[in-house]
């Protein structure tokens, strides 16, 4: 596989993903014992996820546009059906997730509970099929990709750089004490 700055600028913005959604789960955690966290962050944090996880549906679309011709194989074909079904149920709960915010913003504390329902539903999604999945490619990717194939993939842009910056600090700005995604490795939780 190569390697160029658009596939490192892509790997950390998945890191910083990981990171936010680590202080967007202290949030929670906080909430749910009773420490009142502002609505501003739950918001903010979700305002993150979105706009990263809109890229990260748009990179994995695009590497999938970029495998289909060359699935030769009823396997190759079954990984990247695979791959559209998982990016489809991801945007749905994304979808969701976002409604349910925009839900809690309007309703204040009687939003809390659909809110909290489309967050479970969202993490079960993220967790046990984006992740789960997400290595299924690579071997497709490691014959196919080039760097300018990686660079297609990234869709790196200043005024998409801009976005994430100003969306992380966001996040750090609103963050209770304990939530600072700064503060998170990226990657699954620890059991």
């Amino acid at each position: 596989m190569n390697d160029n700055s658009s596939k490192s600028v892509m790997q950390r913005e998945r890191m910083r993903l990981g990171q936010v959604r680590k202080s967007f789960a202290a949030g929670l955690e906080l909430q749910a014992k009773g420490t009142a966290v502002p609505i501003e962050f739950f918001g903010a944090c979700v305002d993150y996820i979105r706009a990263s996880m809109d890229r990260l549906h748009a990179q994995d679309q695009r590497i999938h546009d970029i495998l289909a011709p060359h699935a030769a194989t009823a396997v190759d074909r079954a990984i990247l059906d695979h791959l559209n079904a998982r990016l489809a149920k991801s945007r749905d709960a994304l979808n969701k997730l976002v409604a349910a915010r925009d839900g809690y913003r309007a309703q204040g504390a009687a939003g809390w509970s659909a809110f909290k329902a489309a967050v479970d539903e969202f993490m079960d999604v993220y967790f046990n099929v984006l992740l789960k999945g997400q290595h299924s490619t690579l071997e497709m990717q490691k014959k196919v990709f080039t760097d300018q194939d990686w660079d297609t993939v990234a869709g790196v842009s200043q005024d998409s750089r801009l976005v994430e910056a100003s969306l992380f600090a966001a996040v750090k700005l609103l963050a209770p004490p304990g939530a600072d995604p700064d503060g998170f490795k990226a990657g699954p939780p620890v059991a």
